[in-house]
Order: structure tokens, then sequence, then C-alpha cells
């Protein structure tokens, strides 16, 4: 388990801070359903976390409307801050690099072979480009950015395969959740007569 950090809000004019194990606090922030109980290190809400100061009821009452545990840091876990050691801050920098990169292998080509290019090669445009990675941010929300910079160093295309099916009507809701289970669907075009669909997807 990693050593525990501060998460912290500011509100109605005062500072209230939670102790938290960083990873789990991190997958709350990311959308991940995690239960709060697993995430505090402490079971307090304080003034000041360093020095044991305990927030009066009173005080969270005003900010947060409640003095349940629980709801507060979930307040806090949700809107606040979390402050990262170093080295975690650098170990989930590293998993969203890698996150990057893997994804950049899989889902772009050398236009020239139309290959995957080689891990280590994007490695390499990546810091040749001089690339910077947020370690709070959605890896997913990144790539678009990455990939400006790195076309400047290394040619890149996408790899994704354009399908075309056309389907009775009775079959459009299976087809469609096959290729969406493939892929992601382009278009949808019915016939006249409502009997048949064709279905554009990239796979």
């Amino acid at each position: 388990m990693p050593e525990p950090v501060i998460a912290r809000i500011t509100r109605a004019g005062k500072k209230f801070e939670i102790f938290v194990y960083p990873d789990k606090a991190y997958q709350f922030k990311e959308g991940k359903k995690v239960d709060v109980r697993s995430i505090l290190a402490v079971e307090g809400i304080f003034t000041d976390a360093r020095k044991s100061e305990v927030a009066p009821s009173s005080e969270l009452k005003r900010a947060f409307g409640t003095t349940d545990l629980y709801s507060i840091a979930e307040t806090i876990l949700r809107e606040g801050e979390v402050q990262l050691t170093a080295e975690y801050r650098k170990k989930l920098q590293e998993e969203k690099i890698r996150w990057i990169i893997n994804y950049i292998h899989k889902n772009f080509v050398d236009p020239q072979t139309d290959l995957p290019h080689p891990i280590s090669r994007i490695e390499k445009a990546m810091k040749e480009a001089k690339v910077r990675i947020d370690p709070m941010k959605d890896p997913e929300q990144q790539v678009k950015e990455v990939l400006d910079q790195l076309r400047k160093i290394l040619p890149l295309k996408t790899g994704l395969v354009k399908m075309v099916v056309t389907v009775p009507s009775s079959a459009w809701a299976k087809a469609r959740s096959l290729l969406l289970g493939q892929g992601n669907i382009i278009s949808e075009k019915w016939s006249d007569d409502g009997e048949k669909v064709t279905l554009v997807a990239e796979v």
C-alpha cells in the first residue's frame, strides 16, 4: 500500500484536509467505482492534517451542509486537490506514456510500409518531439495532441480498416452491436423501403 497523501479543498473560506491512499484516490477522480472507506487512510476531516487539527463540526456543517465523514470525503476527492508524492506522480506519468505508446502502436501504421511502427521508434520520436504527458490527465484526452507533435517527426496513418455491411432490418441491432464491439460505426443508411440497412464502420 503506498504512503498516504493529503487531499484538500477550500470551502467557506476554510481549508479542509483528509489523508488518503493516492492510488485509490486517483482511481476515484478518474470516475472509477471505489468505496470511499477504502480510500481514507485516517477517518477524520482536518483543518491541518499534518498537525492533526480536527475540523469542528460547526465548520463542516457550514461548509458542506453535513457532518457526515464519507459524504464530505467524497466532496473533497471529487472537487478538491490530491497532493501526490514525486514518486507516485512519476509512476502515473510512466503509465500514461506507456498507454499512449501502445495505443499508437496498435492503431497507426507507417504509410510507406502499412506496418505498425516499432514501440522503440515511437518512444524515440516522443523524446525527440519533447512530448510532455500530464500524469493527472486521462491519456485518451492527450492522444490527439501527442499525435500532432509526433507527425512532425514520424509519418503516421491510421491503421483502421473500413468495413461496409448490408443486412436486413431484422438483423440491424445484432449487426450494429457486433460492429461496435470491433470498432466505430461511421454511418448507417437505410433502403427506401426500410427492409435493409448499410452500416459503414472502422475496425
